[in-house]
């Protein structure tokens, strides 16, 4: 099944989303979800992003992919990784989202990240290369 995540970023910190749904209800993940049938991957992941911050999604440039499981004995996922810029309207969390909130790159909980690829995924981009930090300021 493919879906996609954004991210984002705004004066040094990282947008994560809360889950309110199973599975894994109630942890941090990246903005996004799954294409509806016929669905191109920008398409996509803006409608996900009006539906669950009510924000307008631009600037969208794809960095990668990502595979995991829809939970822990869950389908295969092909996840479409996108860095995104969102305009300075105020984030709400509605839709699959009980709350969104700013990360500082030292505070990001990756230990309570939903899927084990979104864990490794974040991991790789804050260190970067070399075990160098990917700074979150600017594009």
């Amino acid at each position: 099944m493919p879906a996609v995540v954004g991210i984002i970023r705004r004066a040094g910190r990282l947008l994560l989303t809360r889950r309110a749904r199973p599975p894994y209800a109630g942890s941090w993940d990246l903005p996004g979800g799954f294409l509806e049938g016929g669905e191109l991957p920008e398409a996509g992941l803006k409608r996900e992003l009006r539906e669950e911050l009510a924000v307008k999604a631009r600037g969208i440039r794809l960095i990668g992919f990502a595979t995991d499981r829809y939970g822990p004995r869950g389908f295969p996922v092909l996840t479409m990784v996108y860095r995104v810029t969102i305009g300075r309207a105020e984030v709400r969390a509605g839709d699959d989202v009980s709350e969104a909130r700013w990360f500082d790159r030292r505070a990001i909980p990756l230990r309570e990240i939903a899927f084990p690829s979104m864990r490794r995924l974040l991991r790789g981009y804050l260190v970067g290369r070399a075990g160098r930090p990917i700074p979150l300021r600017g594009k």
